[in-house]
């Protein structure tokens, strides 16, 4: 039978099971995760129907709903296959006891938010709650080794809502502008002569395009973000590069955009002397945005496999040359 040992130096020891126990020690252990997880629901659960909602209304927040799948499959990466015995902290249960205070304390009075020349931050959002519950559970059950090895699917909770209100009503717009006026720059010279709209191109009375906020670029920029962060972490980039390379990605991404406009522009022109092409520029915009995402996807993602075989190459070296 498993034996509940004393704390020693801030440690909880229980979790160590002796060889040939029976069961009895592996219940507590699940009774417990299962006490966890109803705490969890219940920091969650107000909030789970609002998050639900903006992942599948909103195109820019639909990332968000990936995040615990991605977070969670990293998690058991980082995690499995090896022993964390006897390695859990008391101070993961303090964490989670503040989380779950700072949540009843959001439910009670609301979120604090800081409110600056108009702009309103909420500054307990669910992404800061569930990273420190789940941190605080993973350091009472598992220890500072495993948090640190599970660290990068724990920082991933913080994006549940990828993007703050703020930031989208501050750079929608002005994105918007830059798309339209870099693809009415590109209509003009290919010599389209374009009524003037802002945000509307008519090449003609009855074909034309709207520059709509899904088209500025940004939810491509913050989705080749995500997968630049998670493409660095899983092939060890360092930290000094890894932050380039997702600023870069990015860049990268937005920039594509505006060529992906540029060559929507040119199959309108096209559209103005072949009539049944009209009829389709819907699919040809859904078409060219595909092509234009793979195309820097492969690209992007060749960074860090070429920073791979260089590091194993200059290793491989190395001995030889000593």
């Amino acid at each position: 039978m498993a034996t509940l040992a004393t704390p020693r130096n801030g440690r909880t020891g229980w979790i160590a099971v002796r060889e040939g126990a029976a069961g009895t020690g592996w219940l507590f252990v699940a009774a417990i995760l299962l006490v966890a997880a109803v705490g969890l629901w219940w920091m969650l659960g107000s909030q789970a129907y609002s998050l639900w909602s903006l992942w599948t209304s909103n195109g820019l927040a639909s990332i968000g709903i990936l995040i615990p799948i991605a977070s969670s499959a990293l998690a058991i990466r980082a995690l499995r296959g090896k022993v964390w015995n006897q390695d859990g902290t008391w101070w993961g249960f303090a964490l989670c006891a503040a989380a779950l205070l700072l949540s009843w304390l959001v439910k009670k009075q609301g979120a604090p938010v800081l409110d600056c020349y108009g702009i309103r931050v909420s500054l307990l959002p669910i992404g800061i709650l569930v990273f420190l519950y789940v941190s605080g559970a993973v350091l009472f059950f598992l220890g500072k080794k495993a948090y640190l090895a599970a660290l990068f699917p724990i920082f991933l909770l913080l994006f549940l809502k990828p993007t703050p209100y703020f930031f989208t009503n501050a750079v929608d717009l002005p994105l918007q502008y830059v798309g339209a006026h870099t693809a009415r720059i590109f209509a003009q010279w290919i010599g389209v002569p374009l009524a003037m709209d802002d945000l509307r191109l008519m090449f003609s009375p009855a074909l034309g395009m709207f520059i709509a906020p899904g088209c500025n670029g940004l939810r491509g920029a913050i989705t080749m973000g995500f997968l630049t962060m998670i493409a660095g972490h899983l092939y060890g980039l360092p930290l000094w590069l890894r932050g380039g390379y997702v600023i870069s990605g990015i860049v990268l991404a937005y920039l594509l955009n505006l060529v992906r406009l540029c060559g929507l522009v040119l199959c309108y022109r096209i559209a103005l002397g072949f009539a049944p092409l009209a009829r389709h520029m819907e699919a040809a915009d859904y078409v060219l945005g595909s092509l234009v995402f793979f195309s820097g996807a492969l690209f992007i993602f060749a960074v860090p496999r070429k920073w791979n075989m260089h590091r194993n190459k200059s290793e491989s070296l190395q001995p030889s040359q000593s």
